[in-house]
């Protein structure tokens, strides 16, 4: 039976984004073998319905660990390749396949890797977008819709047992106070103004989310709050993650994953913008928030890391909170979705 190898290595919110071109794959080939290759932990996020067989690429993998993962590529026999991401890594991985059909993004050298090329004509165009006219463009045609994820109840509890020994009050605001780079997060002293007007607001605390290696942020912001006004969860896997966000009634988060798990979950979420542009990756739809100030001179810079900050310090507590004001109607959040 012939073979699709899609390769989107990082990062989850990306993944995301991907997940309706996933869907749109196994319900135009129900009898293929389909295949992504993605950084290690990302499969979870995948639906278990589409039987997508994941490949993972550890993070930081050496030489020997690519030469293995080729390896096992190789022994799968693909005849199809569809390199979405087609950075010099998987570039490479992609050359070395074996896979006759290869597929690539029309970047700088990289692009000799495949025998078809894909030009965006809008590099700004929407991810989930993005990725269903690459596989239009090689004659893969289907109707995508933006991502809706379920959980089983197994998970669901876990994700609610994380919270279990919080007395737990609506309307349930989620903030993620962490980025994967310095230039998006929103300050962490707008972090505690922020808890502060909006529990002197709701009289309801906040819930702040974190991911491995981000408990050590999330707890230096608890200490300088009233323990009445904020707490977090227990650790939890990726699933366990997505389905806690689920039961938010809104989420307020720089433009990182958990943004777009909150997307794909249905969980309003009001997305703070600066250093990266809105239009590839934004939350979409009525009931999201989208704040960025327009007239900071160096906006969407994309740098990982600034050493002022100016766009998100912008983005002030007082302002944030009065357009979520005029934005949802707190006492019914989730019933706006």
């Amino acid at each position: 039976m012939s073979g699709i190898l899609v390769i989107r290595i990082q990062g989850l919110g990306d993944i995301i984004h991907l997940i309706p071109s996933l869907k749109m794959l196994r319900e135009k080939f129900p009898e293929r073998k389909i295949a992504l290759l993605c950084k290690k932990g990302f499969g979870q996020i995948v639906p278990a319905e589409y039987k997508i067989k994941i490949i993972e690429l550890p993070a930081h993998a050496s030489f020997f660990e690519m030469i293995k993962l080729i390896k096992i590529i190789r022994r799968e026999k693909f005849d199809e390749l569809y390199d979405l991401f087609a950075n010099p890594r998987t570039a490479l991985i992609s050359l070395f396949s074996g896979i006759k059909k290869r597929f690539g993004f029309n970047y700088r050298i990289r692009k000799h890797a495949y025998n078809g090329i894909y030009t965006p004509p809008n590099p700004n165009k929407h991810l989930m977008q993005l990725f269903a006219n690459f596989f239009e463009n090689f004659g893969i045609k289907g109707t995508v819709y933006p991502p809706s994820l379920t959980f089983s109840s197994p998970t669901l509890n876990h994700a609610l047992r994380a919270i279990s020994d919080v007395t737990v009050k609506s309307p349930l605001l989620g903030i993620n106070p962490n980025s994967a780079c310095q230039s998006r997060s929103w300050p962490a002293e707008h972090i505690i103004n922020f808890i502060n007007l909006w529990y002197d607001k709701t009289h309801s605390p906040v819930l702040l989310t974190w991911g491995p290696g981000e408990l050590q942020k999330v707890e230096q912001i608890l200490s300088k709050v009233d323990s009445q006004k904020a707490f977090t969860h227990k650790a939890l896997k990726t699933n366990e993650f997505l389905a806690l966000i689920s039961k938010l009634d809104l989420f307020l988060t720089p433009d990182t994953g958990p943004m777009n798990f909150a997307w794909a979950v249905g969980t309003p979420t009001v997305a703070l913008y600066g250093a990266t542009t809105p239009e590839p990756t934004a939350p979409r739809g009525k009931n999201h928030l989208v704040l960025f100030k327009k007239d900071i001179p160096c906006l969407r810079c994309h740098k990982d890391f600034c050493s002022h900050k100016k766009c998100m310090h912008e983005l002030t507590p007082n302002y944030v909170l009065n357009c979520i004001l005029e934005k949802y109607n707190l006492s019914n959040t989730r019933a706006e979705k």
